[in-house]
C-alpha cells in the first residue's frame, strides 16, 4: 500500500502518485495533475483502488483518481478519473470527470464530480465521493453515482452515507487496498 508522510507537501504526493502510476498506463488512474493548491486551502488528492461486494458488483475493482482544491475565493476546481474493472479484467467504464464541489472537514472529504456532457457513454453522470484519510491506517471511500437520468445530476457536495434520498439504499464503506488519499483542510494562520 502506498501511503504518504503527513509533512510532506500536497504538491509532493500529487507528483508522487502520478510517477507510480504512470508505468501502468490506465492499470490504475493516477491523480489528475495540476497546479498546487494555494496555502491554506481545502484540498484532496491521490489514488486508490478497492473492491465492490455489492449484488452485481461483486469483486468489481474500482479506481478513482482525484486532485481538487476549494481555493480563497470559495471556488472549487479539480479533475476526477475513474476505471471499473469486472472481475475478470475487462474494462467496464473509465473516463474523467469535472470536480463541481469539495467540503473538507477533519480528515473528511466530500466531493462531488460531473461528467462533461458528451464524455463517455452516459448521460447526467455523477459521483458523490467520500473519502476517509486514515492517516497511517488505510483509507476509507464510500460513493454512490447517478446516470441516465433526464435531468443533469445535483453538482452540490453530497455525503453518500448521510445526505442521499431517503428511497437510496444505504452505501457501505471500502478499505482503499492500493494506494491513498490525503485530505487536508482549511488553516488558518
Amino acid at each position: 500500500m502506498v501511503r504518504y508522510a503527513r509533512t510532506g507537501t500536497v504538491a509532493a504526493a500529487a507528483v508522487a502518485l502520478v510517477a507510480a502510476g504512470s508505468s501502468t498506463a490506465w492499470a490504475q488512474p493516477t491523480a489528475p495533475t495540476g497546479t498546487s493548491p494555494p496555502r491554506g486551502a481545502a484540498v484532496v488528492v491521490g489514488a486508490g483502488q478497492f473492491v465492490y461486494d455489492e449484488p452485481n458488483t461483486v469483486g468489481h475493482r474500482i479506481w478513482f483518481g482525484v486532485v481538487a482544491v476549494v481555493a480563497a475565493d470559495e471556488s472549487t476546481h479539480g479533475q476526477f478519473r475513474y476505471r471499473h474493472e469486472l472481475p475478470d479484467g475487462t474494462v467496464a467504464a473509465q473516463g474523467r470527470a469535472d470536480v463541481t464541489c469539495l467540503r473538507v472537514t477533519g480528515n473528511v472529504a466530500v466531493f462531488t464530480a460531473i461528467v462533461p456532457e458528451g464524455v463517455g457513454p452516459v448521460r447526467n453522470h455523477g459521483y458523490y465521493v467520500k473519502i476517509i484519510d486514515g492517516g497511517r491506517q488505510p483509507d476509507v471511500i464510500v460513493d454512490a453515482q447517478t446516470q441516465n437520468g433526464t435531468e443533469p445530476p445535483p453538482t452540490g457536495c453530497l455525503d453518500p452515507e448521510t445526505e442521499l434520498p431517503p428511497e437510496a439504499p444505504a452505501r457501505p464503506r471500502y478499505p482503499i487496498l492500493a494506494g491513498g488519499y490525503v485530505v487536508r483542510g482549511v488553516s488558518h494562520p
